[in-house]
């Protein structure tokens, strides 16, 4: 399959198949997010058209400023959940915008111990999750917060020391990862 490559935003694939999904339409999107989040790097998304699902995951080939930051994404994830098979903006905003901030993340030296998407615990990726969604909220994405906060209280328990540890992580600004997972075990 092709990749279109637009400016700094690669889509793979160019062209598709079982979902209503325009290649362009994606990288304008993606590019406008990027500048609005400050993300100069160059990005490569690939998108698994073959899966309704909603998992999206990102990588990084060197915690440098300059790193290629890899999203890969299920079409679920970018998906109008309204007008199932269509490109949702939102969604694309939401679920990418939260890659590219952890992208950002994970090329400072404080998240150098962070493993692999994949590796995470359940409690580290909503922790991770409430954190980005909040700085996305205050870059002006549209975040609907209570959706964020039942995945965290689903995550770390329903519980004040929980709702606590979302409103730490909702507010903060430049964390560390020890500072994001800190309410994990205090939870």
């Amino acid at each position: 399959m092709a990749t279109l490559v637009a400016g700094q935003v690669s889509v793979d694939p160019a062209e598709f198949a079982q979902v209503k999904f325009d290649a362009a339409e994606i990288a304008a999107l993606v590019t406008a997010l990027a500048e609005r989040l400050g993300v100069s790097n160059t990005i490569e998304l690939v998108v698994d058209e073959t899966t309704p699902l909603t998992k999206i995951t990102c990588s990084i080939e060197a915690a440098s400023s300059d790193a290629t930051i890899v999203i890969d994404a299920q079409s679920g994830a970018i998906e109008n959940t309204k007008a199932l098979t269509t490109l949702g903006p939102v969604q694309l905003n939401t679920s990418v915008g939260r890659m590219l901030l952890r992208a950002r993340d994970r090329m400072r030296t404080d998240f150098a111990d962070v493993g692999p998407d994949d590796d995470l615990s359940l409690a580290q990726t909503a922790a991770w999750d409430t954190y980005c969604a909040g700085r996305l909220a205050r870059a002006g994405i549209d975040i609907i917060e209570q959706r964020w906060r039942y995945n965290h209280r689903n995550r770390l328990g329903f519980s004040d020391a929980a709702d606590a540890d979302f409103d730490r992580l909702w507010v903060a600004q430049d964390l560390a990862w020890s500072d994001v997972i800190a309410g994990i075990t205090a939870t």
